[in-house]
């Protein structure tokens, strides 16, 4: 008989991380149920209300395991009161880091401050586990808020490997580097846009892919730098067209960012890429390398220096013979650490199942 897991929350099904997870259990042989509200379809205590009723129904549904999904800080207290103890917390991030330190939104000390580090405290207190992605950010929870080490399991982000895997695609014949993101701080775009003004007498176009908090500065950046002939801004596209393009382009980029976040995550974009098999640059941080082999199969560069991420992108483009190297070893790195039944076949040694 399937043992079974329930995803509860106020999460999207389709973000790559809860599709990580769903991959894994379902390859684990798990059966997998959603007990799930979605925030934008109903607001304030009308969607905690909903997800009451419907976690009370499941509470009699046999399940083995209750994961709060990301992002669940503002329902994990909701899931003790309905399931008990035995609940598992998918953290993925810090709000108080993410919303005071990395984006700036506010300040550490308003109220909005104060209530994102109750939530990540409450939530992480009252969860059995807590799941964190790399032992970085697993300090930087036990040193914040004051949390027990063995409360956290590390399982790394991974990505959805139905929508990101190897495609037969010819590359573009103009040099593309390939870039998508929120546009926010820890992702350092400013960097990359300095980095292609280095290059500016190359053959080589950047394509930046997405939009967010520093969409509009970015572009006054390459306005002033004189690079709308070298840099390309598609907007928003949807995810699912997302491969195509990083499949055309020769190089994928991580993140360059110098806030404390980026020394402590390694974002989506560089799982993706290794799904697919390409040559990815990103920066050299502690999380980074917390992952075997990661110095084999990805180009690392110093946070923040777009001098040496020119340099990187040139050899790049000047050895394809290094390019198939490192597109080799990413994808071989996947297969072997980071395919979603991997990942939960770990998670469910560190519970016991």
């Amino acid at each position: 008989m399937k043992k079974k897991v329930l995803f509860f929350g106020m999460f999207d099904p389709a973000y790559g991380r809860n599709r990580v997870l769903q991959l894994g259990f379902e390859r684990n042989g798990w059966e997998v149920a959603e007990c799930r509200v979605n925030p934008r379809e109903q607001r304030g205590l009308k969607k905690y209300l909903h997800l009451a009723r419907l976690g009370w129904a499941q509470r009699g549904g046999g399940h083995d395991l209750i994961i709060v999904n990301f992002p669940g800080q503002s329902v994990v207290w909701l899931a003790r009161l309905l399931f008990g103890k035995k609940i598992v917390f998918d953290a993925f991030l810090s709000l108080f880091d993410s919303n005071v330190f990395d984006r700036k939104v506010y300040g550490s000390n308003s109220l909005r401050g104060r209530r994102d580090f109750f939530l990540d405290w409450l939530s992480c207190r009252l969860a059995s586990r807590v799941l964190l992605e790399t032992n970085a950010h697993i300090e930087y929870f036990v040193n914040t808020f004051g949390l027990p080490r063995e409360k956290f399991i590390r399982i790394w982000i991974s990505a959805d490997d139905t929508t990101f895997h190897p495609l037969e695609a010819q590359e573009e014949q103009v040099f593309t580097v390939h870039f998508h993101g929120t546009f926010i701080p820890l992702q350092g775009i400013s960097y990359i846009v300095e980095a292609a003004a280095l290059l500016g007498g190359e053959d080589i176009r950047f394509r930046l892919i997405g939009a967010g908090q520093q969409h509009d500065a970015i572009q006054r950046l390459v306005r002033e730098l004189h690079l709308e002939h070298m840099i390309e801004f598609t907007g928003k596209i949807p995810v699912h067209e997302i491969p195509s393009y990083m499949a055309r382009a020769q190089i994928v980029l991580g993140i360059f960012g110098d806030t404390e976040k980026t020394q402590r995550v390694i974002p989506n974009k560089v799982y993706e890429a290794m799904a697919m098999g390409k040559a990815i640059i990103t920066a050299d941080t502690p999380a980074v390398r917390e992952l075997g082999g990661a110095s084999d199969a990805l180009s690392l560069v110093p946070v923040a220096e777009p001098t040496a991420l020119a340099v990187a992108i040139r050899a790049l483009k000047e050895r394809p013979e290094l390019r198939r190297d490192f597109a080799k070893a990413a994808l071989a790195l996947y297969d072997a650490v980071l395919r979603p039944e991997h990942l939960v076949k770990e998670l469910l040694m560190a519970l016991r199942f």
